[in-house]
């Protein structure tokens, strides 16, 4: 009751009508505290506009001008605000006469909604919420004022904002240690059936964090696109990464090769062992899932490639097709055995961008199809910007340092050979 007594004190001190209070303090046991607050919010803004006409003419209401500004008050107009609270409306003054224009300061002008409300919208946005889950998931906090699609639209544009400063940004201080390249297909643009790739490129850096780097549309998942977006990073400054770990597309592959020739590349091996299993008959899939595991989790690269010899001798008869899809490429699938054990589980696969890829299409599902390519690209960068707070990044130390480094100048020397794969590949 005394806290309550004081904002109305404050608020009758600059003018507000005591009769003005909309909220009996013993209403409050019923609109509750929500109540309380808006009308305390409403009494507290009433008398911080008051005072701001107080000061710029120098003088209180029904004091003679003096030696005060010209000008004098000229009523209110009734503007309709929106806080965490609710909905209120407060009278804002008006001054006519003046030798030099007023504005008050204590809301911007047309400001309808707090900031914070504001901030809200895009952190839905990138949730996956549609306009229509905005006006219900926001309804009790706009009542009368109203949620437009106007309003998101602005509100979203601080989204679409932050996304280009982001795509833009200087890379040069960015020390990536694995570079991981993959994309997902969305409905990027009214008016098509098709659905184009999104490019993404995401980084463990050298201190173990890890970051987005790059998002980019790739229609088609083309060498072309993926070249542009190569180029693209490092013309904005990144650095040579130590590893390139990416699925099989023939395109991303060549425009490694091409941008970074000394730099190994890891192909994930989940795609690879769904590429095998593929062939594989559905009552089959687990016996052969077990011995492809023994390849990938092996202790050491030498138990590896025994490992690919006793798969292609078990199921070379059996399941012809699919041990050729395991033997084709599986040197590159091995690389992660070279760089430090530590790291084995991280680098193998790209399960973490392919974690964050389902996000994106549970958030973008609701959408269907995205008005423009700023549109889709814009949440998907949300989208994924907003799950890898949740990613987990790598120890790394100096010893790490040295053996990945190690590992670089391996390469470059004697590649990763697998005697079995070769031979079974000129056999068939």
């Amino acid at each position: 009751m005394q806290g309550y007594r004081k904002v109305l004190e404050l608020a009758t001190a600059h003018d507000a009508d005591p009769e003005d209070v909309d909220l009996d303090p013993r209403q409050v046991a019923v609109g509750g505290i929500d109540a309380a607050a808006r009308e305390g919010a409403r009494l507290l803004l009433q008398a911080a506009m008051e005072l701001e006409v107080d000061e710029f003419l120098g003088r209180t209401r029904y004091e003679r001008a003096g030696t005060a500004r010209e000008g004098y008050r000229n009523g209110h107009r009734k503007r309709t605000l929106t806080c965490g609270s609710g909905s209120f409306d407060v009278k804002v003054p008006k001054i006519t006469g003046a030798d030099e224009p007023f504005s008050i300061e204590s809301i911007r002008a047309y400001q309808r909604t707090s900031d914070v409300i504001l901030k809200a919208i895009p952190l839905l946005y990138a949730e996956g919420l549609s306009t229509r889950d905005f006006e219900r998931a926001l309804k009790p906090f706009w009542e009368k004022a109203g949620l437009t699609r106007s309003s998101i639209s602005r509100a979203n544009k601080q989204l679409h904002a932050e996304f280009e400063a982001w795509r833009r940004r200087d890379l040069s201080k960015v020390k990536p240690l694995y570079l991981f390249l993959d994309g997902v297909h969305e409905r990027v643009r009214f008016g098509t059936s098709e659905k184009e790739g999104v490019l993404v490129a995401h980084a463990i850096l050298e201190d173990g964090s890890r970051e987005l780097l790059s998002l980019e549309l790739g229609p088609r998942e083309t060498e072309d696109a993926w070249r542009a977006l190569l180029q693209e990073l490092v013309r904005r400054g990144l650095g040579e990464p130590k590893l390139v770990v990416t699925d099989g597309a023939l395109g991303l592959i060549k425009a490694v090769k091409e941008t970074w020739k000394r730099v190994p590349r890891q192909r994930c091996t989940a795609h690879k062992t769904r590429n095998v299993l593929n062939r594989v008959p559905r009552k089959h899939e687990q016996r052969v899932k077990r011995e492809a595991t023994k390849i990938f989790h092996a202790t050491d690269l030498d138990a590896a490639t025994r490992a690919v010899a006793a798969f292609l001798k078990k199921f070379g008869d059996e399941f012809p097709t699919a041990c050729e899809i395991l033997a084709r490429d599986i040197d590159d699938c091995l690389t992660f055995y070279r760089f430090p054990e530590a790291h084995w589980k991280r680098i193998r696969t790209s399960n973490v961008i392919e974690r964050a890829f389902k996000e994106v299409r549970r958030r973008t599902k609701v959408v269907g199809r995205f008005p423009n390519e700023k549109s889709a690209l814009t949440l998907v960068w949300a989208s994924i910007e907003h799950d890898r707070l949740k990613w987990r990044g790598v120890r790394v130390d100096d010893s790490m340092l040295t053996v990945v480094q190690e590992a670089v100048v391996l390469f470059a020397k004697d590649p990763i050979r697998v005697p079995a794969a070769k031979t079974y590949l000129e056999v068939a």
